[in-house]
């Protein structure tokens, strides 16, 4: 059993998508009129920056922008993407908080705060964030999806079993929530439910070695070992590195 907690332990780290960072066109943080215009001017300087990949300086003029309109949350907003691009999450988190200060309800500012919240391993926020972002949205698949990545990582599998089933209904196709999904269920020993999600996964993405590493681990589990040779067999052609992991763990 405890070479199966490492495998399931690999996988949760295989299955941490990366976020996807950005803005809802159909949001906005303030009105056109209510922004100072020199303010305006750096934000559209900022976002020129931003376009021309040159982050730091975008960083400059942002600031620039909040400092003369603290309010501003579309600048705000930016300026935690732009500190997201350079990698640099906790300005990035003071950022986006700010941001959802100022507009609670602006859902892009929310996923954005629990992604970047993620992205420093503070699980408890992140999953309040995305706990709020699926009431402002209930139909965000990508809003559930987080969740269940947050509350796993808290090791609450029965809620994140539950998060990842609603983001595979909300969008059936969505392949990263049917690996994370499968895992959940490992952890809860519901064995055929997880086979069946990585089994799904894989009609949908024949090269996803995330479940094939997962089936793996399955047929590991129900002692299949033809199965398992198998399945090994494709992983090693998709995935050499992962593969060599698997098999680490197997002669352990």
């Amino acid at each position: 059993m405890r070479k199966l907690y490492a495998l399931t332990a690999v996988l949760a780290l295989l299955c941490l998508a990366p976020a996807v960072w950005g803005e809802d066109a159909e949001e906005s943080g303030m009105q056109l009129q209510q922004i100072n215009m020199q303010a305006r001017l750096f934000f559209e300087k900022g976002l020129r920056l931003e376009r021309e990949l040159k982050f730091q300086d975008a960083v400059q003029a942002y600031e620039d922008a909040v400092r003369l309109q603290p309010d501003y949350a579309d600048a705000q907003l930016h300026l935690g993407l732009v500190y997201v691009r350079l990698e640099q999450y906790p300005p990035a988190v003071n950022a986006f908080r700010e941001t959802v200060r100022l507009q609670p309800s602006w859902v892009a500012a929310r996923e954005n705060l629990g992604a970047a919240l993620i992205k420093i391993k503070r699980w408890e926020e992140a999953r309040d964030q995305f706990q709020e972002v699926v009431r402002l949205r209930p139909d965000s698949a990508e809003g559930h999806y987080s969740l269940g990545l947050a509350y796993g990582r808290l090791k609450r599998d029965q809620e994140a079993m539950q998060a990842f089933l609603k983001a595979t209904q909300l969008q059936p196709d969505m392949v990263k929530a049917h690996d994370n999904l499968g895992l959940a269920y490992m952890n809860l020993a519901r064995w055929q439910d997880a086979a069946n999600s990585f089994k799904k996964a894989i009609s949908l993405k024949q090269d996803d070695a995330q479940a094939h590493f997962g089936l793996c681990a399955y047929y590991m589990q129900m002692g299949n070992k033809e199965a398992l040779d198998k399945e090994y067999q494709v992983l090693q052609k998709l995935d050499p590195k992962m593969a060599q992991k698997l098999k680490e763990m197997m002669q352990k």
